[in-house]
């Protein structure tokens, strides 16, 4: 159930060849009749931490270079989780591994946001 938004959420910069190289390795490894989600995981979570690591060009847009007012950091918070939980399908494990936080940390945002906004 977690493998589809995880591998909607990655952009796939190798294309399909990537995309390849993953289902290969994934094969290549498995025990069971099920193919391990660890393995797409942790190279995607590879790949991320690594696009992370190029320096970046300056004379490349940041990400809130199109606007002209910067959101708050609860607006900016909620934006996040929103965006992530879009990306996963609505599955809070796998929108919590986007952000980097726990699912329980995740829950608790989503129920704090509840209260606030009934």
């Amino acid at each position: 159930d977690e493998l589809i938004p995880l591998l909607r959420s990655y952009a796939f910069p190798g294309n399909i060849r990537e995309l390849q190289t993953m289902i290969f390795d994934a094969v290549s490894k498995h025990q069971s009749g099920v193919l391990s989600l660890g393995t797409f995981r942790s190279r995607i979570f590879r790949n991320k931490e690594q696009c992370r690591a190029k320096p970046h060009s300056e004379h490349r847009d940041t990400l809130f270079s199109h606007v002209e007012q910067l959101p708050t950091l609860e607006e900016a918070c909620q934006q996040l989780i929103d965006e992530a939980m879009k990306r996963a399908g609505g599955n809070q494990s796998v929108a919590s591994r986007f952000l980097g936080i726990s699912q329980p940390a995740l829950s608790r945002r989503l129920k704090q946001r509840r209260i606030k906004n009934p």
